[in-house]
């Protein structure tokens, strides 16, 4: 009880913990899931998609023009997205560790939480640079079978995603996977505090799957955390791609195959080869078949592996380029972009209109 005339006590700030937690999937592989799931424990508030790592190149200017802050916001609608502001962080900030570390601390004092960090597939070829950076972040990475994969990121590009849609997406999509693994393994081999946890039986068996997230982070289990109602998506963008995630259901069973013949013979090639270089228990799911398919020849990883890597260098140089470009002409472009978009019957799955890499505004 407070004494006469003493204000109200005020609750005491969360003691935040030491490092960032990062929840990381391949695109279209759980990781959303997850993270709604896992947000709805008190002790734990993450940012969704945020992808401030992507825009490292912004911390490359002179602090006297390092609008970080600005552009993350045009980039992403980061601070918008999670209730926050661009008023909200310091001005004297101009490196990445302190302006990451910063805001999605914020946001984890302001939902009264104690793990902070953030969820993002466009992380998963950063985690070692990440290590580095935080050598206190803990990690959870989320597996799913590379043909359920694949073919939702066909889904999700048949149902008007761009970045989804482009020629090439799900190439990089399933060989993105094995850079996946390599950067799991090599995090392990580093001692990184690393939870692993399979898409299949996160939807198969909830509790379960979430029980061992929660012993993994040192947090008590309920049993509120094996469903989606309740769960705050506000930060998810809107899009029919997104539409499982926003309900409140667990959505289980078969999906809509749109991957054809070749593509899921390369799938096919492709588990196998993985089987065989990494044992029966790597990929998860789906388990070694009794006939497995052939490896992939030389030759035919040669050349998806270097299609693989233009369309990746093609994605790390669009956000170094818009860390450059005048905020006044990023704006016309995108003012320009969605009249071509309207002017061809596009709805734009998301409440800003410049989409990026996997249906985030940019």
């Amino acid at each position: 009880m407070n004494s006469v005339g003493q204000g109200p006590t005020q609750a005491p700030e969360p003691t935040l913990a030491a490092g960032p937690l990062f929840v990381v999937s391949m695109w279209r592989s759980g990781s959303s899931l997850l993270y709604a799931l896992l947000n709805k424990h008190p002790e734990v508030a993450l940012m969704f998609e945020a992808d401030l790592m992507l825009l490292r190149p912004l911390f490359f200017k002179p602090k006297a023009f390092c609008d970080w802050a600005e552009r993350w916001e045009f980039w992403s609608a980061a601070f918008n997205r999670h209730g926050l502001s661009t008023a909200d962080v310091d001005d004297g900030i101009s490196d990445f560790h302190t302006a990451f570390t910063a805001v999605h601390q914020l946001f984890a004092r302001r939902h009264g939480a104690t793990i902070w960090g953030a969820k993002s597939p466009n992380y998963y070829d950063h985690l070692n640079q990440m290590a580095s950076e935080f050598p206190e972040a803990r990690f959870i990475i989320v597996w799913r079978d590379p043909n359920a994969t694949v073919n939702s990121i066909l889904r999700a590009g048949s149902l008007g995603n761009s970045y989804f849609g482009r020629r090439g997406a799900a190439l990089c999509g399933l060989l993105g996977y094995e850079v996946f693994k390599k950067e799991c393994d090599r995090l392990i081999t580093r001692g990184k505090p690393v939870c692993q946890i399979n898409y299949e039986d996160l939807i198969s068996d909830t509790p379960a799957a979430m029980r061992q997230v929660c012993e993994f982070l040192r947090i008590p289990y309920d049993d509120s955390l094996s469903n989606l109602e309740g769960a705050d998506r506000s930060a998810i963008l809107n899009g029919r791609h997104h539409a499982n995630i926003k309900g409140n259901k667990i959505v289980q069973g078969s999906r809509p195959e749109l991957a054809n013949v070749a593509l899921r013979a390369k799938i096919s090639r492709y588990v196998a080869w993985w089987h065989q270089l990494y044992g029966a228990d790597w990929p998860p799911y789906p388990q070694p078949a009794d006939h497995p398919a052939q490896p992939p020849n030389r030759f035919s990883r040669l050349l998806d592996w270097t299609l693989y890597r233009v369309l990746r260098t093609g994605d790390r140089i669009s956000p170094l380029i818009f860390s450059f470009i005048p905020i006044p002409l990023l704006r016309r472009y995108r003012e320009l972009k969605k009249r071509r978009r309207e002017a061809n019957g596009i709805v734009q799955p998301g409440p800003v209109d410049w989409e990026g890499s996997s249906g985030r505004a940019r």
